[in-house]
């Protein structure tokens, strides 16, 4: 048997194994991808091959001779950036989505919405998928539409997956909202936050306060030079992230010491945050830490940016956290902190943010977001030290004690994340007592040459005998 007909036969088996997201109404020229792949396309109808596990589809249109060239964005010739992120089941399933280009959004199959109605809502309570209602489509029909469907990239699984790994159902649906009909969660580039929200009912309530002699002043004049009045998106609409104010983040009543200590050391507010809002799950922050990285870096939500800088920041920020229990300085907000879940916690953390480099082009702080590389080198730099510090006290445990064993872990993951690093951008982030190599039975001193790594031919080190 051929290579061609292995890969048939295989192919054909596939088709009752793995998943279908089928999608019409693309124009030619628009731009869609899925978990981080992106092609231009031009007969286009979905994609098929699709593994179980959580995926994002993203689409931008190209403008139809039906829509407006100039609702388009001038440098792409394309839309706004849309996706839809979706647990697809280990059974193998279809499902059905349409593309309105005059609209430009996602719509439900008529069949699938209530009425015939395409409004969409959003639930953020438990979905019960055994009444999310499924599309039948032929396996026929799927065959027909075949060449016009885009293989799943197999060489994303694994990238991907680590990548999304903590982010759960649980997640989406408070983060995200599910769409009724489909249980899906829709998301757009413009797709605001909740705290941007809250921020500009603030600011409208200023302006209308802000009356001299009954008449009202002029808005204020934003940034990008338009003028903001009226907030676009509804209640429904937007990313509730976690609520996280880095600028008040010691406990109610503190004062002196107390108050000056937490609004540097981040720990009570991370513990707070997730034993007030995350039911004590730490992992849930880990999980919308991934979900912010994802809207930005594949769907370009710039909202999403603030977000996954103020949960990186509070990860870094929080320095208590960091050490073993019994050498933490005194305090009466101790009692409230994270005692069991840390190190584990920053693991995952160090890992998360490794497999979050590692899928970045390259040049992605050079040409795409040059002001957040400063901002991560000065955080990691705080993180880093912050280990430093907790380092002698884990160095005086036993080694065998299960604790003194996730924080030897935990620098091997801080080691390999630097030298990627180092490789990949040019970041000089330094080691962590308890990292560096053994040399002789000893701690390398930091900058000490490791002449096994040294470079052989040429460029090898010279011996002079004096």
């Amino acid at each position: 048997m051929t290579a061609g007909v292995d890969e048939r036969t295989k192919a054909t088996q596939n088709y009752s194994k793995l998943s279908f997201f089928v999608l019409p109404g693309l124009p030619a020229g628009s731009e869609a991808g899925i978990d981080g792949n992106l092609w231009t396309v031009s007969k286009f109808n979905g994609f098929k091959l699709i593994p179980p596990g959580l995926h994002l589809i993203v689409c931008s249109a190209a403008p139809s001779s039906s829509s407006s060239a100039s609702d388009s964005t001038p440098s792409s010739g394309v839309g706004v950036r849309h996706g839809v992120l979706r647990f697809f089941s280990t059974t193998p399933e279809t499902v059905f989505k349409e593309w309105d280009n005059n609209a430009e959004e996602f719509v439900l199959p008529v069949s699938a919405s209530e009425d015939g109605q395409r409004q969409r809502k959003r639930r953020r309570v438990d979905l019960d998928r055994t009444k999310v209602e499924g599309t039948v489509v032929s396996e026929e029909r799927l065959k027909g539409l075949d060449s016009t469907l885009a293989a799943y990239p197999n060489s994303s699984t694994t990238s991907w997956s680590r990548l999304t790994n903590f982010i759960t159902e649980g997640t989406l649906l408070r983060v995200v909202g599910a769409e009724e009909g489909s249980g899906d969660f829709v998301v757009d580039a413009v797709m605001g936050t909740s705290a941007e929200l809250d921020d500009f009912q603030k600011d409208s309530k200023r302006m209308d306060e802000r009356r001299t002699w009954g008449k009202e002043r002029d808005p204020v004049e934003s940034q990008d030079g338009g003028y903001r009045v009226d907030w676009t998106e509804g209640e429904d609409d937007v990313l509730r992230f976690v609520s996280v104010d880095l600028k008040r983040s010691w406990p109610t009543g503190a004062t002196g010491m107390e108050l000056s200590r937490w609004s540097q050391d981040k720990s009570w507010l991370l513990s707070n945050c997730v034993k007030k809002e995350l039911g004590g799950d730490a992992k849930q922050l880990l999980s919308e830490f991934q979900l912010s990285f994802i809207l930005l870096t594949n769907l370009h939500n710039f909202s999403s940016l603030s977000v996954y800088k103020t949960l990186f920041t509070l990860f870094c920020r929080s320095s208590t956290l960091l050490r073993p229990a019994h050498s933490r300085p005194p305090s009466n907000s101790n009692p409230a902190l994270l005692t069991d879940e840390p190190l584990p916690l920053y693991v995952s953390l160090i890992k998360s943010f490794h497999t979050q480099l590692e899928s970045l082009p390259s040049d992605f702080f050079a040409i795409q977001l040059t002001a957040l590389e400063p901002f991560l080198l000065t955080e990691l730099d705080a993180l880093r030290q912050n280990l430093e510090d907790a380092s002698p006290a884990w160095l005086s445990l036993p080694p065998s004690l299960p604790a003194t064993e996730v924080w030897h872990m935990l620098i091997k993951e801080w080691d390999a994340m630097i030298s990627m690093a180092m490789e990949k951008f040019g970041w000089d982030v330094g080691v962590v007592r308890g990292g560096k190599k053994v040399v002789e039975g000893r701690e390398r001193v930091e900058g000490e040459l490791d002449w096994e790594e040294l470079e052989e031919g040429e460029d090898a080190p010279v011996i002079v005998e004096l």
